[in-house]
């Protein structure tokens, strides 16, 4: 064994440049390394050269599936059930207010699969009907899911049908 000094590992980059700069084009400025990167001479190619004489071919798009969230289905399965139980539900006769709650006890008793939000989307868009409108307009009377009368249609609540009717696309 000889008796050699070992050499230490520096991990300082060595400068050949006295300012400060290397041959990679970093610079070294107060003891932080800036890198210049300088433009490329030699030009990148284009990314999609067409093929001489050829059109290149696009692939046909796919259709696009349409997609039904599973609470509108629920809402049209509750509909279709509603309408065959309920004769002011299918005869689009304004409903008494607060309607909402016998539709829950419906979905209790007969253990249907609804949430809040199925219930608020079908009365919405079942009081939104151009039919429901119309007879909101005409009837002096509101009425229960069974048929009995519930109250009366204020003169505030025809305006505002009214407007609504006015809105709505011609059918």
């Amino acid at each position: 064994m000889t008796d050699k000094p070992r050499k230490t590992l520096s991990l300082g980059r060595k400068t050949d440049k006295p300012d400060g700069t290397s041959p990679s084009g970093s610079k070294t400025i107060a003891g932080k390394r800036v890198i210049r990167r300088e433009a490329s001479t030699t030009s990148s190619p284009p990314r999609n050269k067409p093929t001489k004489g050829k059109a290149p071919r696009k692939k046909p798009a796919a259709p696009k599936k349409v997609v039904i969230p599973p609470s509108t289905i629920r809402a049209q399965a509750l509909d279709q059930q509603l309408n065959g139980h309920f004769g002011a539900w299918r005869d689009y006769l304004p409903l008494a207010l607060g309607v909402e709650k016998a539709i829950y006890r419906y979905i209790s008793t007969n253990h249907i699969s609804a949430s809040k939000r199925v219930v608020q989307q079908l009365l919405h868009r079942h009081t939104s009907a151009m039919q429901y409108l119309h007879n909101l307009m005409q009837q002096p009377l509101r009425y229960h899911l069974d048929g009995s009368p519930a109250g009366e249609v204020i003169p505030t609540e025809r305006e505002s049908a009214a407007l609504k009717l006015a809105s709505l696309p011609p059918a």
